[in-house]
């Protein structure tokens, strides 16, 4: 047995592209920086004006007249928050193909304008079918994020892709630091800032909000179109890469040279050979897969459900948060997300590869879903802002920000298990659409379950943290069956 384990998965001590001991191995490439800080303002970019809303969508929906019942505020805030994601699943493997043709680069642009007139357009809106457009146009532009890994993983290799996908979920989580306070302390500014006391802000309570994380998308994509250059091997050339920017750095430039050293390619499109999709789902990518979408939407389930758990009346199984207080909460979160997130190459690296601390990570989804309960269990014997209540709401945070620790896990392993560079655009939209679908179905599914459980009472109003805990068993389960892949497209490169 320890012989097939052996086989299965590299030693500990050896490195996991070369089964070379770590003590002889040579030094990791340096990383293009330059790029590499592009593609990360423009990550952090999508969860500030997507989730800039989540704060304050609840509130929305009753003071525009949707429903007048708190507690029947979870149905439509879960559909607002779905529609996005059902028309990025959707408009995914087109992009993808995109992608492939007219470049990375102009697709990335593209849905960051797209989500940038989405989020303005949503603070205007005065209806239930207004929010739901608004939400749409947003996602029909989608596919951005599914780009950017893409472009990390074809300026990277194996001994530097952890540090590049660790600043890259970094990015992410610091978006939504800036994203969802300033949802939660933008609303309503009438009441709260004596600046915006004039008539259409107290007509259009959350424009405020809204246009701001517009005004900043808008800015990034300017910044992004002068500075971002194009990794598809069909469009890039050595002397656009050796000319771009006034300033440069010895570590800049040996960074370049280690990415695109290679002579220009002639190649076309075609010629990269992009496989069918049938041709890469062999069982070993299905399983890859299908744990990323288990790992997704228990991600998703509960980062839906809080703002609504936190919304809610204590007694009615919630926290009994307000708006600022919800948007607060979720930025501590973030903060602790990037403070783990940035230790996660070390992590790695000491673990032997993504797989083993991915394992390692799955187990802690179960712990994170059974501390809700316990919350909301405290909040209700009165122990609501004592000292206890907070440090169990920073354990809470704590281990919700290491089982986050899997999505950078995720993102390596499916850019490792292409199979060929053609392959590597295709596999990360079959991967994306494991990540959209979640977060298509997860929101109403989950806010629903959410409030069938209060409704109802069943488990004493814990229905849905007993279905929640149960999956995320399952989901840890499976994440051990995984296995790490025998070759790969870095390998092909390497040898070619």
């Amino acid at each position: 047995m320890p012989h097939e384990h052996a086989h299965l998965i590299p030693d500990e001590e050896c490195t996991p592209q070369t089964n070379i001991p770590r003590s002889t191995a040579s030094a990791p490439t340096p990383l293009p920086w330059r790029v590499l800080f592009a593609l990360l303002l423009l990550t952090a970019i999508q969860p500030l004006a997507f989730e800039v809303i989540f704060p304050f969508v609840n509130q929305m929906i009753i003071e525009i007249g949707v429903v007048t019942d708190p507690e029947r505020v979870g149905f439509y805030s879960g559909l607002i928050e779905s529609i996005f994601s059902c028309m990025s699943f959707i408009a995914i493997m087109p992009a993808s193909y995109m992608a492939d043709r007219v470049g990375r680069k102009p697709v990335i642009l593209g849905s960051i304008a797209g989500l940038a007139v989405s989020i303005a357009s949503f603070g205007m809106s005065k209806s239930f079918l207004a929010m739901v457009l608004s939400r749409c146009i947003g996602g029909a532009l989608g596919g951005a994020w599914a780009c950017t890994k893409i472009m990390v993983g074809e300026v990277t290799d194996r001994s530097n892709q952890a540090v590049a996908f660790q600043w890259l979920s970094i990015a992410y989580r610091t978006g939504q630091i800036i994203g969802l306070p300033l949802g939660g302390l933008l609303a309503h500014p009438a009441r709260n800032l004596p600046l915006f006391q004039a008539r259409f802000w107290r007509e259009y309570p959350f424009a405020l909000p809204c246009f701001v994380a517009s005004l900043i998308a808008m800015c990034s994509v300017i910044m992004g179109y002068f500075t971002l250059h194009e990794t598809l091997p069909s469009k890039k050339s050595l002397a656009k890469i050796s000319t771009y920017g006034t300033m440069s750095s010895p570590s800049d430039s040996e960074s370049i040279t280690a990415w695109d050293a290679s002579p220009p390619t002639e190649h076309t499109d075609d010629s990269i050979g992009r496989p069918s999709i049938k041709s890469i789902l062999t069982p070993s990518i299905i399983s890859l897969l299908v744990s990323n979408l288990t790992m997704c939407l228990a991600s998703e389930t509960l980062f839906s459900l809080f703002p609504l758990f936190a919304f809610t009346p204590i007694a009615s199984g919630g926290l009994g948060m307000s708006e600022a207080a919800i948007g607060t909460h979720m930025a501590i979160r973030a903060v602790m997300h990037i403070g783990i997130g940035a230790i996660y190459a070390p992590l790695e690296r000491y673990f032997g590869s993504a797989l083993r601390f991915y394992r390692i990570i799955m187990c802690a989804w179960p712990l994170t879903i059974l501390c809700a309960p316990l919350l909301n269990s405290m909040a209700r014997r009165g122990e609501e802002g004592t000292w206890s209540f907070n440090c169990a709401l920073l354990v809470f945070y704590f281990i919700w920000a290491g089982s986050g620790l899997a999505w950078t896990s995720t993102a390596i392993m499916v850019t490792e298990a292409a199979p060929s560079p053609g392959a590597l655009a295709t596999l990360n939209a079959l991967s994306q659409m494991t990540i959209v679908l979640p977060q298509a179905i997860a929101p109403a599914f989950v806010t629903s379950l959410f409030a069938f459980s209060i409704q109802t009472g069943i488990a004493g109003g814990n229905l849905v943290w007993i279905v929640l805990f149960s999956f995320t068993c399952t989901a840890a389960f499976h994440g051990m069956t995984l296995r790490e892949p025998k070759s790969g497209w870095r390998n092909e490169n390497q040898h070619s």
